[in-house]
């Protein structure tokens, strides 16, 4: 497992001594693996890509065998249960406040018990970002990055995607809330910084975005 940082622009400490966010490679199984819970074989059954179903599953272990390692406790006690809305929850600790993300042979998960927080992770790939971008990116974004040269603009688009990823499942409502009515600064989107403070749908989320080889992670967290 990787620890993501998150640290405070003013002082390099901890902003949210309390967030815990991990970034998890599918490679590195657990041993044993945990058994599968009746909800995540029910999952599994509707998947008909045998790839993507393996990817799921390995997920699903990662994720619990990462959870066990940090809160200590046996990973048959992980229970992750989804509400109305999709969003995970530990069965056994509802309040406190977890999100999932997952990409091909890799996943992620973010703790905290003070505010809501949203984790996105993607990997880093040669993409039509242009045919996304009016589902991801607000007009000043999307001006921005076509002032980018052609190499210089994979990154950036990411840092929007995964930042703003993160953020809606911050606020509770997935791509519901539309993306493009986000705004991210100039200076966190080419990277000059890793953390900004947004606005969106009323709420200040606290930011942050980095990159672990080709991995791309953006972490929220909800200002009280």
């Amino acid at each position: 497992m990787t620890q993501l940082p998150f640290p405070s622009p003013q002082s390099g400490a901890q902003l949210w001594p309390d967030l815990a966010a991990w970034v998890l490679d599918h490679s590195v199984a657990p041993q044993p693996p945990s058994p599968l819970t009746g909800t995540e074989q029910a999952r599994l059954a509707k998947l008909v890509h045998p790839a993507k179903r393996t990817n799921l599953e390995c997920s699903f272990r990662a994720v619990r065998a990462g959870l066990s390692d940090h809160l200590g406790c046996q990973s048959t006690e992980i229970i992750i249960e989804h509400d109305a809305l999709g969003a995970p929850y530990l069965s056994s600790d509802p309040d406190r406040h977890l999100s999932i993300s997952r990409t091909e042979g890799w996943s992620a998960f973010a703790l905290s018990h003070d505010a809501a927080v949203g984790i996105d992770i993607e990997r880093v790939r040669a993409l039509n970002w242009r045919q996304m971008i009016s589902m991801v990116c607000a007009p000043s974004e999307s001006s921005l990055l076509s002032q980018l040269e052609e190499g210089a603009v994979l990154l950036p688009f990411y840092r929007i995607w995964t930042a703003k990823e993160a953020i809606l499942k911050a606020a509770g409502q997935g791509f519901r809330m539309g993306a493009p009515s986000i705004g991210l600064p100039e200076r966190f989107i080419i990277g000059e910084t890793a953390y900004a403070e947004v606005r969106a749908a009323g709420h200040g989320y606290a930011t942050y975005c980095s990159l672990h080889g080709d991995i791309m992670a953006g972490i929220a967290l909800k200002a009280a």
